[in-house]
């Protein structure tokens, strides 16, 4: 380690920082397309570092992962709704500025993620988030998750819905065979 950071994914820790049942929120993903990415993630990470911005994005992590924990320790979904938001952005931002550039969003992802602005704005709590790819985690307290489900499946462009609430510890599995 050095500067107190891993030097790989073989060397990095994770842990919990509260209970799964502490906060019940749950994922409600928009599928917007069922294709397979023409570039996997693995293949384009190497990209990032021709970005102009990812080094704005990494410099700024640690201090998006300070706020995104205290959001999460002191349940305030608003905060944890514009960090999240902010995070997934920058990375999109990231891949779409790179060399050569990564395209994960659809018209319907950018139509999911405006809708779920709207509908925070008018007092929904739920937020977007994209990882490398055009379906859109929208994520919401877990009373809502039906609620905002519906309301995905009437938005153009969104072909099904599934949802995952919090999950338990991490564990592993066995493989078979």
């Amino acid at each position: 380690m050095s500067n107190g950071q891993p030097k790989s994914d073989e060397t990095s820790l994770a842990f919990s920082i509260v209970a799964a049942d502490y906060w019940q929120l749950t994922d409600v993903v928009a599928v917007v397309s069922e294709s397979h990415k023409k570039t996997g993630s693995t293949a384009g990470h190497p990209g990032a570092q021709t970005s102009p911005y990812q080094a704005a994005r990494v410099a700024d992590a640690p201090a998006r992962l300070t706020d995104c924990r205290n959001a999460v320790l002191e349940t305030r979904f608003l905060w944890l709704a514009e960090i999240a938001e902010r995070d997934s952005t920058m990375m999109h931002a990231v891949m779409m500025t790179q060399n050569p550039p990564l395209f994960y969003w659809a018209p319907t992802s950018l139509a999911v993620m405006q809708a779920v602005r709207d509908w925070r704005a008018d007092g929904l709590p739920c937020f977007a988030t994209l990882d490398a790819g055009p379906n859109v985690h929208v994520i919401c307290p877990s009373e809502l998750a039906e609620q905002v489900s519906e309301r995905l499946q009437r938005t153009e462009g969104v072909i099904a819905t599934l949802s995952s609430p919090p999950g338990g510890p991490a564990h592993l599995l066995q493989e078979a065979g």
